[in-house]
């Protein structure tokens, strides 16, 4: 899951929706139709206010999940204050059975757009070669192409021949996840699957030029990692009919 967009008051709003409620009700369903859960990804953007008590805030809603969550930073978040609040949370490399996942920073302080540093491809490389026999998905909250939408384009990562660079040196990666576009998608990156998440908050209009919210329900991506290096993945919502957005706003 992705993008919960917290404040320090569960009362505020984004484009008005109440985004601590909208990520309760992701959470009930998570609790009602996922027990089994090895992990969360909470994919960036996690919080609004940048304070530490919307990240106390999360982490004691994440705390209802029987599972560990790991976080990402988004563009509009405090890394710092993320691992003061939650330093297990933060973790670069997380192993499960004969899988590896591992986190990758993108964030630019101060900037919406996405970078990945040269200590965060090294670190990349290094994962693959130390867990070479492992299946390997990478996170990152950026996406990594443009995706046909010119306000959200300017913030793709900008340097995606970086990462290829490192990536097409192996063959253990089998997936990309990221969240920053609100919207479910799916793409190749070097033929490596690419999956966008949903937000747990607002949707953002697919294919849009200028700053649109669609009325898609908040909702997740489920990532079932099978022993053979295969990914079956599914996008689930809180509900079916449409959400309704303040379309008086223009962004955040």
């Amino acid at each position: 899951m992705t993008d919960p967009h917290l404040f320090a008051d569960p009362g505020s709003t984004l484009m008005g929706i109440n985004t601590s409620a909208t990520l309760d009700e992701v959470l009930a369903k998570i609790q009602k139709d996922y027990r089994e859960l090895d992990c969360l990804l909470v994919t960036g953007d996690l919080t609004q206010d940048d304070s530490a008590a919307s990240y106390q805030h999360l982490k004691e809603k994440l705390s209802t999940i029987h599972a560990p969550s790991y976080w990402l930073p988004g563009n509009h978040d405090q890394p710092h204050l993320m691992k003061a609040i939650n330093p297990s949370a933060m973790q670069k490399q997380v192993i499960l059975d004969n899988w590896q996942i591992v986190l990758l920073n993108t964030q630019v302080e101060g900037k919406t757009h996405g970078y990945l540093m040269e200590t965060e491809l090294e670190l990349l490389n290094t994962c693959l070669h130390q867990e070479s026999d492992k299946h390997t998905l990478l996170a990152l909250h950026h996406h990594l192409v443009p995706i046909n939408s010119r306000w959200m384009d300017q913030s793709v990562l900008q340097n995606p021949n970086d990462l290829a660079r490192v990536i097409t040196g192996h063959d253990n990666i089998r997936g990309i996840i990221h969240g920053h576009v609100h919207q479910a998608r799916n793409y190749q990156f070097y033929d490596i699957p690419v999956m966008a998440t949903p937000s747990t908050c607002v949707q953002f209009a697919s294919e849009s030029d200028d700053f649109q919210a669609d009325t898609r329900q908040p909702g997740f991506r489920v990532l079932d990692l099978l022993p053979d290096g295969q990914i079956i993945t599914s996008v689930a919502r809180v509900a079916d009919e449409p959400m309704k957005v303040d379309s008086r706003s223009n962004g955040y």
